[in-house]
């Protein structure tokens, strides 16, 4: 098991814990987490896009002159699609984009996407806190303590935690999220993860089992 420091917030090491192998210690499947998170980003399609086709502009259905004798082009409807104003030949309808994968590649997925973070480095543990009322400040220094400030930093807690949210919220790049909310989009899109102890206990509890 790969071993990291726990720190408080005020950036005293408290002690170390052990991360569990069978979530950050797997060889990672570039596969699974390349097609949970290409069904992640096309689900997130609403496929509303829609233009009209020659029947449904609201154009006459004349024929606009006669065929012959004009020295003209022959014209149909004013809602042909090569006149300005008509119908859109070929042109996008609503559809539905959603894409299906199966649970064992999600799991297999958010499990390599955390070994990944493991393997590089990019793995920091927070004592368990709870803060008594929003401070951004507090939030602030645990980025300096960390050094990972200007990166991407995913804050994971074990539940929803409203007033470290709005601590974390006017500080650029800092995302929080309780775990069992987190998708491996999220893990793989941070540059660096800060896991408070109960996070890592949840990790474990949700997709450590074989």
């Amino acid at each position: 098991m790969a071993s990291v420091d726990v720190c408080n917030l005020e950036g005293e090491e408290v002690g170390s814990m052990e991360l569990p192998e069978t979530v950050f210690g797997i060889e990672p499947s570039a596969d699974a987490i390349y097609y949970v998170v290409k069904a992640y980003l096309t689900n997130q399609r609403q496929g509303n896009a829609s233009t009209k086709t020659r029947s449904e502009v609201n154009r006459t259905k004349r024929k606009m002159y006669r065929q012959k004798g004009t020295g003209r082009a022959r014209k149909g409807t004013a809602g042909s699609p090569i006149l300005i104003g008509g119908g859109i030949a070929h042109g996008p309808r609503p559809r539905h984009f959603q894409e299906r994968v199966p649970r064992k590649v999600k799991k297999l997925a958010i499990r390599s996407a955390f070994s990944q973070k493991a393997l590089g480095g990019s793995i920091s543990v927070l004592e368990d806190f709870e803060l008594e009322e929003p401070k951004t400040k507090r939030m602030a220094q645990m980025t300096q303590m960390f050094e990972i400030q200007g990166q991407k930093i995913l804050l994971l807690t074990d539940g929803v935690a409203e007033n470290t949210v709005k601590s974390c919220r006017n500080i650029p790049r800092l995302s929080v999220l309780p775990v069992s909310q987190v998708s491996t989009y999220d893990v793989v899109n941070a540059d660096v993860l800060v896991l408070t102890c109960g996070a890592v206990s949840r990790i474990q509890a949700l997709w450590g089992a074989s």
